[in-house]
Protein backbone atom coordinates (compact mmCIF):
# COMPACT_ATOMS: atom_id res chain seq x y z
CA UNK A 1 0.00 0.00 0.00
CA UNK A 2 2.81 2.39 0.83
CA UNK A 3 4.46 1.69 -2.54
CA UNK A 4 1.21 2.38 -4.41
CA UNK A 5 0.69 5.61 -2.51
CA UNK A 6 4.21 6.78 -3.29
CA UNK A 7 3.82 6.00 -6.98
CA UNK A 8 0.55 7.95 -7.02
CA UNK A 9 2.13 10.97 -5.35
CA UNK A 10 5.15 10.87 -7.62
CA UNK A 11 2.98 10.50 -10.69
CA UNK A 12 0.68 13.41 -9.83
CA UNK A 13 2.96 16.19 -11.11
CA UNK A 14 3.50 14.28 -14.35
CA UNK A 15 -0.23 13.86 -14.87
CA UNK A 16 -0.72 17.58 -14.21
CA UNK A 17 1.71 18.67 -16.91
CA UNK A 18 -0.55 17.96 -19.92
CA UNK A 19 -3.44 19.71 -18.16
CA UNK A 20 -1.22 22.74 -17.49
CA UNK A 21 -0.07 22.87 -21.12
CA UNK A 22 -3.69 22.59 -22.28
CA UNK A 23 -4.78 25.45 -20.01
CA UNK A 24 -2.00 27.66 -21.36
CA UNK A 25 -3.01 26.88 -24.94
CA UNK A 26 -6.73 27.51 -24.33
CA UNK A 27 -6.71 31.25 -25.07
CA UNK A 28 -4.75 30.85 -28.30
CA UNK A 29 -6.92 27.91 -29.37
CA UNK A 30 -10.10 29.87 -28.62
CA UNK A 31 -8.82 32.92 -30.49
CA UNK A 32 -7.89 30.84 -33.54
CA UNK A 33 -11.21 28.96 -33.47
CA UNK A 34 -13.25 32.16 -33.19
CA UNK A 35 -11.04 34.08 -35.61
CA UNK A 36 -11.07 36.97 -33.15
CA UNK A 37 -8.54 38.52 -30.76
CA UNK A 38 -9.93 41.14 -28.34
CA UNK A 39 -7.33 43.80 -27.57
CA UNK A 40 -7.39 46.56 -24.96
CA UNK A 41 -6.07 49.99 -25.93
CA UNK A 42 -5.92 53.32 -24.08
CA UNK A 43 -6.72 55.38 -27.21
CA UNK A 44 -5.17 58.59 -25.78
CA UNK A 45 -1.39 58.27 -26.16
CA UNK A 46 -0.31 59.71 -29.54
CA UNK A 47 1.39 58.59 -31.67
CA UNK A 48 1.00 55.06 -30.33
CA UNK A 49 -2.78 55.37 -30.16
CA UNK A 50 -5.34 58.12 -30.53
CA UNK A 51 -8.78 58.79 -31.99
CA UNK A 52 -8.91 60.92 -35.12
CA UNK A 53 -12.13 61.66 -37.04
CA UNK A 54 -13.84 59.05 -34.87
CA UNK A 55 -11.35 56.32 -35.80
CA UNK A 56 -8.72 54.62 -33.64
CA UNK A 57 -5.31 55.21 -35.17
CA UNK A 58 -1.59 55.10 -34.41
CA UNK A 59 1.53 52.96 -34.32
CA UNK A 60 -0.02 50.31 -32.05
CA UNK A 61 -3.14 50.06 -34.18
CA UNK A 62 -1.14 49.48 -37.37
CA UNK A 63 1.02 46.91 -35.60
CA UNK A 64 -1.92 45.13 -33.97
CA UNK A 65 -3.81 44.87 -37.25
CA UNK A 66 -0.73 43.39 -38.90
CA UNK A 67 -0.32 40.84 -36.09
CA UNK A 68 -3.96 39.88 -36.55
CA UNK A 69 -3.46 39.48 -40.31
CA UNK A 70 -0.46 37.22 -39.76
CA UNK A 71 -2.32 35.19 -37.14
CA UNK A 72 -5.31 34.87 -39.45
CA UNK A 73 -7.71 36.51 -36.98
CA UNK A 74 -9.67 39.76 -36.74
CA UNK A 75 -8.67 42.30 -34.07
CA UNK A 76 -11.49 43.71 -31.97
CA UNK A 77 -10.23 46.88 -30.30
CA UNK A 78 -11.69 47.87 -26.94
CA UNK A 79 -10.95 51.39 -25.78
CA UNK A 80 -10.23 51.50 -22.04
CA UNK A 81 -8.74 54.28 -19.90
CA UNK A 82 -5.06 53.57 -19.37
CA UNK A 83 -5.39 53.21 -15.60
CA UNK A 84 -7.87 50.35 -16.07
CA UNK A 85 -6.07 48.40 -18.78
CA UNK A 86 -4.24 45.87 -16.62
CA UNK A 87 -7.41 45.02 -14.71
CA UNK A 88 -9.26 44.54 -18.00
CA UNK A 89 -6.66 41.94 -19.01
CA UNK A 90 -6.39 40.05 -15.73
CA UNK A 91 -10.20 39.92 -15.38
CA UNK A 92 -10.59 38.38 -18.83
CA UNK A 93 -12.36 41.32 -20.45
CA UNK A 94 -9.72 41.31 -23.21
CA UNK A 95 -7.26 38.71 -24.51
CA UNK A 96 -4.28 41.04 -24.85
CA UNK A 97 -3.10 44.64 -24.51
CA UNK A 98 -1.47 46.51 -27.38
CA UNK A 99 -1.20 49.95 -25.83
CA UNK A 100 2.44 51.10 -25.50
CA UNK A 101 2.78 49.46 -22.09
CA UNK A 102 6.29 49.94 -20.76
CA UNK A 103 7.89 47.18 -18.72
CA UNK A 104 8.24 47.72 -14.98
CA UNK A 105 8.92 45.10 -12.29
CA UNK A 106 5.52 45.79 -10.71
CA UNK A 107 3.63 45.33 -13.98
CA UNK A 108 5.64 42.22 -14.86
CA UNK A 109 4.46 40.58 -11.63
CA UNK A 110 0.84 40.92 -12.80
CA UNK A 111 0.94 40.46 -16.59
CA UNK A 112 3.15 39.02 -19.29
CA UNK A 113 5.32 41.14 -21.60
CA UNK A 114 6.35 40.24 -25.14
CA UNK A 115 9.81 40.85 -26.48
CA UNK A 116 10.15 44.64 -26.83
CA UNK A 117 8.72 46.08 -30.02
CA UNK A 118 9.85 49.62 -29.20
CA UNK A 119 12.61 51.04 -27.03
CA UNK A 120 11.90 54.39 -25.53
CA UNK A 121 12.75 56.50 -22.49
CA UNK A 122 11.48 59.03 -19.99
CA UNK A 123 12.09 62.71 -20.76
CA UNK A 124 10.39 66.08 -20.24
CA UNK A 125 8.89 68.81 -22.40
CA UNK A 126 9.23 72.40 -21.20
CA UNK A 127 9.05 76.00 -22.33
CA UNK A 128 12.37 77.63 -23.38
CA UNK A 129 12.41 79.92 -20.34
CA UNK A 130 12.29 76.94 -17.93
CA UNK A 131 15.74 75.64 -16.96
CA UNK A 132 15.43 71.86 -17.24
CA UNK A 133 17.94 69.29 -18.44
CA UNK A 134 18.25 66.65 -15.67
CA UNK A 135 15.63 64.91 -13.52
CA UNK A 136 17.00 66.78 -10.51
CA UNK A 137 15.84 70.00 -12.17
CA UNK A 138 12.22 68.98 -11.48
CA UNK A 139 12.70 70.23 -7.92
CA UNK A 140 10.39 73.11 -7.12
CA UNK A 141 8.44 72.85 -10.38
CA UNK A 142 4.78 72.20 -11.29
CA UNK A 143 4.95 68.95 -13.26
CA UNK A 144 2.28 67.50 -15.56
CA UNK A 145 1.89 63.72 -16.05
CA UNK A 146 -0.61 61.36 -17.68
CA UNK A 147 -2.44 59.05 -15.24
CA UNK A 148 -1.14 55.48 -15.13
CA UNK A 149 1.88 56.02 -17.36
CA UNK A 150 5.55 55.36 -16.75
CA UNK A 151 6.08 59.14 -16.73
CA UNK A 152 3.75 59.51 -13.77
CA UNK A 153 5.47 56.66 -11.93
CA UNK A 154 8.90 58.15 -12.62
CA UNK A 155 7.91 61.48 -11.06
CA UNK A 156 5.96 60.08 -8.11
CA UNK A 157 8.52 57.43 -7.19
CA UNK A 158 11.61 59.60 -7.50
CA UNK A 159 10.68 63.26 -7.18
CA UNK A 160 7.29 63.67 -5.47
CA UNK A 161 9.00 65.00 -2.34
CA UNK A 162 10.84 67.79 -4.18
CA UNK A 163 8.46 69.01 -6.90
CA UNK A 164 6.11 71.88 -6.14
CA UNK A 165 3.04 70.07 -7.52
CA UNK A 166 2.10 67.08 -9.68
CA UNK A 167 -0.86 67.64 -11.99
CA UNK A 168 -2.42 64.50 -13.46
CA UNK A 169 -4.24 64.27 -16.80
CA UNK A 170 -6.30 61.41 -18.24
CA UNK A 171 -5.41 62.45 -21.79
CA UNK A 172 -1.89 63.41 -22.77
CA UNK A 173 -2.73 66.26 -25.20
CA UNK A 174 -4.40 68.12 -22.33
CA UNK A 175 -1.15 68.01 -20.40
CA UNK A 176 0.74 69.65 -23.27
CA UNK A 177 -1.94 72.31 -23.63
CA UNK A 178 -1.60 73.29 -19.98
CA UNK A 179 2.18 73.37 -20.37
CA UNK A 180 1.92 75.69 -23.35
CA UNK A 181 -0.36 78.18 -21.57
CA UNK A 182 1.73 78.17 -18.40
CA UNK A 183 -0.33 76.09 -15.96
CA UNK A 184 2.61 73.69 -15.60
CA UNK A 185 6.34 74.15 -16.10
CA UNK A 186 7.05 70.77 -17.68
CA UNK A 187 5.42 67.50 -18.71
CA UNK A 188 7.14 64.16 -18.13
CA UNK A 189 6.49 61.27 -20.51
CA UNK A 190 8.33 59.17 -23.09
CA UNK A 191 10.48 61.16 -25.50
CA UNK A 192 8.95 60.00 -28.83
CA UNK A 193 5.47 60.85 -27.57
CA UNK A 194 6.62 64.32 -26.47
CA UNK A 195 8.37 65.10 -29.75
CA UNK A 196 5.55 63.73 -31.90
CA UNK A 197 2.93 65.83 -30.16
CA UNK A 198 5.06 68.97 -30.21
CA UNK A 199 5.69 68.56 -33.95
CA UNK A 200 2.16 67.51 -34.87
CA UNK A 201 0.56 70.45 -33.11
CA UNK A 202 3.12 73.02 -34.27
CA UNK A 203 4.22 73.77 -30.71
CA UNK A 204 7.58 75.16 -31.76
CA UNK A 205 7.75 77.08 -28.49
CA UNK A 206 8.31 73.86 -26.51
CA UNK A 207 11.58 71.98 -25.99
CA UNK A 208 12.46 68.45 -24.85
CA UNK A 209 15.23 67.08 -22.67
CA UNK A 210 17.36 64.07 -23.54
CA UNK A 211 16.23 60.62 -22.36
CA UNK A 212 16.58 60.23 -18.60
CA UNK A 213 16.25 56.45 -18.53
CA UNK A 214 15.57 53.64 -20.98
CA UNK A 215 12.22 51.82 -21.24
CA UNK A 216 11.05 48.75 -23.20
CA UNK A 217 7.53 48.66 -24.66
CA UNK A 218 5.78 45.31 -25.13
CA UNK A 219 2.49 43.57 -25.89
CA UNK A 220 0.76 42.03 -22.89
CA UNK A 221 -1.10 38.81 -22.17
CA UNK A 222 -2.12 37.12 -18.94
CA UNK A 223 0.90 35.41 -17.39
CA UNK A 224 -0.44 31.89 -17.91
CA UNK A 225 -1.26 32.50 -21.60
CA UNK A 226 2.19 31.34 -22.67
CA UNK A 227 1.03 29.87 -25.98
CA UNK A 228 -0.57 33.14 -27.05
CA UNK A 229 2.53 35.07 -25.98
CA UNK A 230 4.78 32.71 -27.96
CA UNK A 231 2.62 33.29 -31.02
CA UNK A 232 2.85 37.06 -30.60
CA UNK A 233 6.63 36.94 -30.07
CA UNK A 234 7.01 34.85 -33.22
CA UNK A 235 5.21 37.44 -35.32
CA UNK A 236 7.07 40.35 -33.73
CA UNK A 237 10.40 38.72 -34.61
CA UNK A 238 9.27 38.28 -38.22
CA UNK A 239 8.00 41.88 -38.39
CA UNK A 240 11.37 43.18 -37.23
CA UNK A 241 13.25 40.97 -39.68
CA UNK A 242 11.14 41.79 -42.74
CA UNK A 243 11.16 45.56 -42.12
CA UNK A 244 7.54 46.08 -41.09
CA UNK A 245 8.35 47.50 -37.64
CA UNK A 246 11.08 49.82 -38.97
CA UNK A 247 8.55 51.13 -41.49
CA UNK A 248 6.17 51.97 -38.63
CA UNK A 249 8.95 53.86 -36.85
CA UNK A 250 9.46 56.00 -39.95
CA UNK A 251 5.73 56.57 -40.42
CA UNK A 252 4.83 57.55 -36.86
CA UNK A 253 7.98 58.95 -35.27
CA UNK A 254 10.13 60.32 -38.03
CA UNK A 255 13.07 61.96 -36.26
CA UNK A 256 11.47 61.67 -32.82
CA UNK A 257 13.87 59.04 -31.54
Amino acid sequence: MMRIARRSLLGAPLLALPALALAQADTLARVKAAGLLTVGNGAAFPPFEFVEAGKLSGYDIDMGEEIGRRMGVRIEWRQIEFAGLIASLTSGRVDALITAMTWTPERAERIGFSTPYYRTGIAAAHRPNVALSRPEDLAGKVVGVQAGTSGEKFVRDGYAAVVKEIRTYNEFPLALRDLEIGRTECVVNTLPVLRYNISRNNRANLRTTEVWDGRDVGINTRKDDTALMAEIDRHLAAMKADGFLPSLDAKWFGNAA
